[in-house]
């Protein structure tokens, strides 16, 4: 540390500039003590400043300030109520198009469906058979259906009959059953 004037010294007196030296001071990434002249000045580009021109105002100007002050924070205000109005405005008309549109779509759905011959295939059984009442469809896909269903009843009885014929027997090897030759 380097040594002090006398002026230096007198100077640190007091606890205030006591402290204020030693903060100037301080290191170790600590907050550094900036030395101010005045205080309470204000920046050029703070929007406390007033320049010495304004600072001057006085008499019926300083109402006519005040008055354009007011009346701008009135237009202010009223552009901030129309903006919200606007926004509230806006957003309801853009729900009430939604419900419309929604309305639109399940009405344009319905005509569309009622149109289109192949959208109740989609309700239909996958086999054309009823099996409640064990019925066919007298529809060509039923008639096909009953047809395979008689083949293979057919193709049944001609294996059993093949078995029962080489095998020489009288009964039926797999169920035990007599049988008579037909």
């Amino acid at each position: 540390m380097q040594p002090r004037s006398r002026s230096v010294r007198h100077a640190l007196k007091t606890k205030d500039e006591l402290e204020k030296e030693r903060l100037r001071h301080r290191s170790g990434g600590f907050f550094r003590y900036e030395n101010r002249d005045n205080p309470i000045d204000v920046v050029l580009n703070c929007p406390g400043y007033l320049g010495p021109r304004e600072r001057m105002t006085a008499g019926p100007h300083c109402e006519e300030v005040n008055y354009a002050e007011r009346e701008h924070a009135k237009v202010v205000r009223d552009e901030i109520t129309e903006a919200r109005r606007k926004g509230k405005y806006d957003r309801e008309e853009h729900r009430w198009r939604c419900i419309a549109n929604a309305d639109q779509g399940d009405v344009d759905r319905v005509s569309r469906m009622q149109h289109d011959p192949m959208m109740g295939r989609k309700n239909v059984s996958g086999q054309p058979f009823n099996i409640v009442n064990h019925c066919y469809d007298r529809t060509p896909a039923g008639a096909q259906l009953e047809h395979h269903d008689n083949m293979i009843r057919y193709r049944s009885r001609v294996r059993e009959a093949a078995l029962a014929m080489r095998n020489h027997l009288g009964f039926n090897p797999i169920i035990g059953e007599q049988l008579w030759p037909q």
